[in-house]
């Protein structure tokens, strides 16, 4: 073999490995076990499971929601049970740890994870071993690269009782944590999604930035038509004080720019004390309604919807001349209160967004920053008074500028909702009733446009609160749908004969996603509680048409599927019941009299 054929031989075998090392390691990352809070199952009762998951030394898995959208997370599965239900694993709070294929710190785990899942059983659940399958996906890592996803299966056997008195708690040293994780999920629900934690990040990590971008900002509110007036008060207070020198009124105006720097420090302050004690009220879906109700607001006065403006009495104040560096510094703090709420519009976002991340230092010192990129014009321009005359006259750029801060408000109050849809099943609902509430209020009560008459202005007063009113009622229904909690089985390619397999009568839902009334039935007839119970003496099947692939399509050809939602029953012989045949939306009482009937058909 000649030394070019080597040399070649070696770097094809480089480049495999390397291919290896990246996409193809085999290497074994993590092993897993399951065990139960009591030696048997008791059936119709719940329990408890934990799956153990033992991560070896120098690697980590993602977390169950990573930080990156790029990145797998750990998810448990457990094979479906038609006589057990499970219930969303609970996992413990990852660490946040800087590696060198990311810029930014990464949700992992590492060592020993314990996760815990609680467990429903039928009341039917037959007297016998009763064997708990399930598998745990996720990708593992060492410091440099990531390894191809993979899969650790588990199972656990225990034996099922009718009498609770026969069973023994077992594990309880490891159960006995459960409690602490209740504890980390209440502290950390405001559980940061991945967008808020990549804006945690930039905000204690990127510090350089965001003291950039809230310097940029304090300057831009000098733009706004509510500040803009201040400018040329602040230029005749201290042209007001004659005799002083350049270096003097220099000095002055030093200590009039920390007087509104601390203005803002205070509120970023106060926001982010307020997020430590109130990170629980970003919990509650009204509260973060009302946030963005309030921004929206904001945003709706950007567009010109009202004006916010500084009351005279203010404007008097700042208007008062006070000598020294002590009259300078309580005016920098008194045009600071004024100017504060005035630019709330603008502001109220941040705020926020400081007080759900719940920083306090930082906060404070980006506030402060902010107040700082505020006063600079001022310092300029009272040390060089005469540059006032070169300042641009206020115009239409203004109003521009004004409805760009409007867009990054909508922008703001988009960002609070988003999380919440984590949490909320019906996000359509929820998306109209928080437009209702707020064209509510905008075309009832937020439009000052003049020429409007009396009667008018009652009119609009009244179709306002009848549109706020049915907003909250879409608002409500949204926050409290659920969905079902019957263990649907998906079809994929079974038989008639599997589906009957168990004895059991058949259900099977035909639906597709762009369905309307099949999500009203999702949150109404199959999340009935009667429903549900019933359910667990059915072969419950879902069957999604939203792009059915050939043989799917062949199956809604052989039961004669031509609307969403089709609702067809079987018999445990594996017939259909033509007679309960329905297509599209029923409701609760009719849907249990069917079930009855197929359950008494043979």
């Amino acid at each position: 073999m000649t030394k070019k054929h080597l040399l070649l031989f070696f770097i094809l075998l480089f480049v495999v490995a390397q291919s290896f090392a990246q996409f193809g390691n085999t290497r074994e990352v993590l092993s897993v076990n399951a065990v139960s809070s009591q030696d048997k199952i008791v059936r119709g009762q719940d329990f408890d499971l934990a799956v153990i998951i033992d991560i070896k030394s120098g690697l980590h898995i993602n977390s169950n929601k990573p930080t990156e959208d790029f990145l797998i997370p750990t998810i448990i599965k457990f094979d479906p049970s038609h006589d057990m239900s499970f219930g969303k694993p609970m996992f413990p709070k990852p660490d946040l740890k800087t590696f060198s294929f990311s810029d930014n710190k990464i949700s992992v785990y590492e060592g020993r994870v314990v996760v815990f899942i609680n467990v429903s059983t039928s009341p039917n659940l037959s007297l016998e071993s009763k064997t708990i399958k399930g598998s745990v996906s996720y990708q593992g890592c060492d410091e440099n690269v990531c390894f191809a996803p993979g899969e650790a299966s588990f199972e656990i056997t225990l034996d099922v009782v009718s009498d609770a008195s026969d069973v023994r708690k077992t594990n309880q040293d490891i159960f006995a944590k459960a409690g602490s994780y209740e504890n980390e999920a209440a502290e950390n629900t405001q559980s940061f999604t991945s967008n808020e934690l990549r804006a945690k990040q930039i905000l204690e990590q990127g510090l350089l930035y965001a003291i950039f971008a809230f310097f940029l900002i304090g300057l831009a509110l000098n733009l706004t038509p509510c500040v803009y007036p201040v400018i040329p008060m602040t230029v005749s207070y201290f042209g007001g004080q004659s005799g002083r020198s350049r270096g003097s009124s220099f000095v002055n105006a030093l200590f009039y720019l920390l007087g509104i720097a601390l203005t803002f420090a205070a509120l970023g302050l106060i926001s982010g004390l307020a997020g430590k004690q109130w990170g629980f009220l970003f919990q509650s879906p009204w509260f973060v309604v009302f946030i963005v109700l309030v921004i929206l607001a904001m945003a709706a006065s950007m567009f010109g919807a009202f004006e916010i403006t500084v009351p005279a009495f203010l404007m008097n104040i700042v208007g008062r001349s006070r000598e020294g560096t002590v009259g300078s510094f309580i005016m920098g703090l008194t045009v600071g209160f004024v100017i504060a709420p005035c630019a709330a519009g603008i502001i109220i976002g941040l705020v926020g967004l400081v007080a759900k991340l719940g920083l306090v230092v930082k906060g404070t010192l980006l506030f402060f920053v902010m107040g700082l990129g505020l006063g600079v014009p001022y310092l300029i321009l009272a040390t060089f008074s005469g540059l006032l005359d070169k300042l641009p006259q206020s115009g239409m750029w203004m109003t521009w500028i004004r409805k760009l801060f409007g867009v990054l408000l909508v922008g703001v109050a988009i960002y609070f909702l988003i999380p919440q849809l984590d949490q909320i099943y019906n996000k359509l609902g929820f998306f109209i009733g928080i437009l209702g509430i707020f064209g509510g209020l905008l075309l009832g009560f937020l439009d000052h446009e003049p020429g409007y008459t009396k009667g008018f202005k009652i009119g609009r007063a009244v179709f306002g609160i009848l549109l706020i009113a049915l907003g909250v009622n879409w608002t409500y229904d949204a926050i409290h749908s659920k969905p079902s909690e019957i263990n649907w089985i998906k079809y994929s390619n079974q038989s008639t004969e599997e589906l009957i397999r168990d004895g059991k009568p058949v259900f099977m839902d035909f639906y597709a996603d762009w369905c309307a009334p099949c999500k009203q039935l999702d949150r109404q007839t199959f999340s009935d509680p009667q429903v549900v119970a019933l359910a667990k003496s059915f072969t419950m099947i879902k069957v999604d048409c939203t792009a059915p692939d050939a043989q799917t399509k062949k199956f809604m050809q052989t039961f004669k599927v031509t609307g969403m939602p089709t609702l067809v029953f079987l018999s445990k012989s594996g017939k259909e019941i033509d007679k309960l045949r329905e297509i599209g939306f029923i409701g609760t009482s009719k849907f249990l009299k069917s079930m009855n009937t197929a359950l008494a058909t043979e």
